[in-house]
């Protein structure tokens, strides 16, 4: 077997299947978007994180990752990487088809399971055969068959298990996503868990790579995003998802997503990757207070 890099992007959907040697071990990055993930994990020796929940991943894991949620893979040694990586919008699928995959589902082991490992084959075969219209319709069929696939194993296959990053991590983030638009600044973090704005955001930085105030502004976007893709007015969504001012939503938006509030959300292109949110992050050093 040789590196792999099959990479397709198109109409809101993003399909990659790469095969990589020595990997390095900051290959990947913590991340969030808008999007559902999901993530075939073939070999290799690495660590799935979502927010403040750590999985070791094994040979045949189906990974499941929600919108906004934050995550990234850790890769632990340099062994050959292999893995399978669906990007697609809410759209997609009809409430029907999303409801198929249990709330609390993020990581199950499809090793044993030859019909959905041959879904991911599939895909291989139809991105070399077919062009970019014809391939997407298929993959929204495949992705389909999967969601059904993934509903029967999960009734008959134990969950991956995970270990919490930090027990105080998972109170605070709970706290936050709860209070996602009222939070004022941060100290009202602090004051309600008796810890200092320092210890707050050394927690943050050493396990979700950012600040609370990044994290914030982050979930608070994605939020202000997915309202305005069903039609909401960009001027009227910026209160609601705890912005003070329109100038600073219509800035924090820009350089988050790169285009402007109004633009067409889902347009021809998956709206926000990671190579993107890196940029921002490096070049946004400065911390401005929330609701700024």
């Amino acid at each position: 077997m040789f590196p792999l890099d099959y990479t397709f992007e198109y109409n809101g959907l993003l399909y990659k299947h790469t095969i990589t040697d020595n990997p390095p071990c900051d290959a990947f990055f913590m991340h969030t978007h808008n999007l559902y993930e999901l993530l075939y994990f073939i070999s290799g020796d690495a660590t799935l994180i979502i927010e403040d929940r750590k999985y070791k991943l094994q040979k045949g894991d189906l990974m499941f990752i929600r919108p906004s949620k934050y995550h990234y893979i850790q890769i632990d040694t340099s062994e050959r990487y292999e893995r399978y990586d669906v990007l697609f919008p809410g759209t997609g699928l009809n409430e029907e088809e999303n409801a198929l995959i249990p709330e609390n589902l993020e990581v199950i082991s499809i090793a044993s399971n030859p019909v959905a490992d041959g879904i991911f084959r599939k895909m291989d075969y139809y991105y070399e055969g077919l062009d970019a219209k014809n391939f997407t319709k298929v993959m929204m069929l495949l992705l389909k068959e999967l969601f059904f696939c993934i509903s029967i194993a999960a009734e008959k296959t134990e969950r991956s298990a995970f270990s919490a990053v930090s027990p105080m991590l998972s109170e605070v983030l709970k706290y936050i996503n709860d209070n996602l638009f009222a939070i004022k600044n941060i100290s009202e973090i602090t004051a309600n868990f008796f810890v200092t704005e320092s210890y707050l955001f050394r927690l943050f930085k050493s396990e979700l790579k950012r600040s609370p105030k990044k994290y914030i502004t982050a979930k608070r976007l994605l939020a202000a995003q997915s309202l305005i893709a069903m039609g909401e007015k960009p001027t009227e969504v910026y209160e609601k998802c705890g912005f003070n001012e329109y100038t600073t939503f219509y800035r924090s938006y820009k350089n988050f997503f790169g285009y402007v509030p109004s633009r067409e959300i889902y347009s021809n292109t998956v709206p926000f990757m990671a190579d993107h949110f890196q940029k921002y992050d490096i070049q946004n050093d400065e911390e401005r207070e929330i609701t700024a």
